[in-house]
């Protein structure tokens, strides 16, 4: 879940494009600019998508994101990048050579990858006004795209999924690694089953790693004036879908997954905060799954 907008937020912005997907990069380019080394996340491409006011604002207003609820919102989206590229790093290892990642927001991966990456075909999915914004940006300041990047518009709730990306050139016929992080929460749960229900489709050896969000005291009723909830269902894009892990699991079965693995806060907290000093914590409703076909 990116984090929610502020009054300071880039106003380069397309109206139509993901203001949360905004919020993400934000939070990773403070990171690197506010929190102790080493970092969860190295994305030293982020501040430059932001606009100057938005970088400003991170360089002169640093104690609006040392708050606890700041801290927490960007360990999230750091952890969640930094654990799909690591399994997705052990995925090209076993031979797996495409790579889909689904809402890609401004995400830098495809401009900053590493070398066990060179030869992997990247897709980008994401609404059209959100890819048109992002191409903009990567214009604005001078970063190339790719030869192996290649953009797939698509509305995750109304587009068949699998079409799209056999459009932008994935084959079905091969195994995939599929990533959707900070997204499934703003999805109507029949479109994240008919995700789940695409990605089953895939040969063996496809790996899904996705976030999801489960209820806590926050959920019934409307959001509260002030929080998480209301400012991003202000900016347009209101919290949908909350699940309970082993409900999760249940569904992932269903939809046909064999291998399910669930990271929750205290795995994340040992796999990569330990002997963190900078007072990041992954906020215990959110979920990491990681589930193999």
């Amino acid at each position: 879940m990116p984090e929610p907008i502020s009054p300071d937020r880039d106003r380069a912005s397309e109206r139509s494009s993901s203001r949360t997907a905004l919020g993400a990069a934000r939070l990773r380019a403070a990171h690197l600019l506010l929190d102790d080394p080493p970092p969860i996340l190295d994305d030293p491409l982020a501040l430059r998508l932001l606009d100057p006011a938005a970088a400003h604002a991170i360089h002169e207003h640093p104690d609006r994101l040392r708050t606890p609820v700041s801290r927490a919102l960007r360990c999230e989206v750091l952890v969640r990048s930094r654990y799909a590229e690591d399994r997705l790093a052990d995925a090209v290892g076993r031979g797996v050579r495409k790579y889909a990642l689904l809402g890609a927001g401004l995400d830098t991966f495809a401009y900053r990858k590493p070398a066990w990456a060179a030869d992997l075909c990247i897709l980008e999915v994401d609404h059209d006004a959100s890819q048109r914004d992002k191409q903009a940006r990567l214009r604005r300041a001078g970063i190339a795209v790719p030869p192996n990047l290649r953009y797939a518009p698509a509305d995750l709730e109304t587009d068949a999924l699998g079409s799209r990306l056999r459009e932008a050139g994935l084959d079905p016929g091969e195994p995939a690694f599929v990533a959707c992080l900070g997204v499934l929460i703003y999805l109507r749960d029949d479109a994240a089953d008919a995700i789940f229900a695409w990605v089953a489709t895939l040969p063996a050896g496809s790996e899904f790693v996705f976030t999801f969000s489960r209820s806590d005291a926050t959920t019934a009723g409307p959001p509260v004036p002030g929080s998480a909830a209301a400012r991003v269902a202000a900016a347009g894009e209101p919290w949908r879908t909350r699940v309970e892990p082993d409900a999760m699991v249940a569904r992932l079965r269903a939809a046909g997954f064999g291998s399910v693995q669930l990271l929750f806060a205290e795995d994340v907290t040992e796999k990569y905060l330990r002997g963190r000093t900078d007072g990041l914590f992954q906020p215990s409703r959110v979920v990491i799954a990681d589930a193999l076909v």
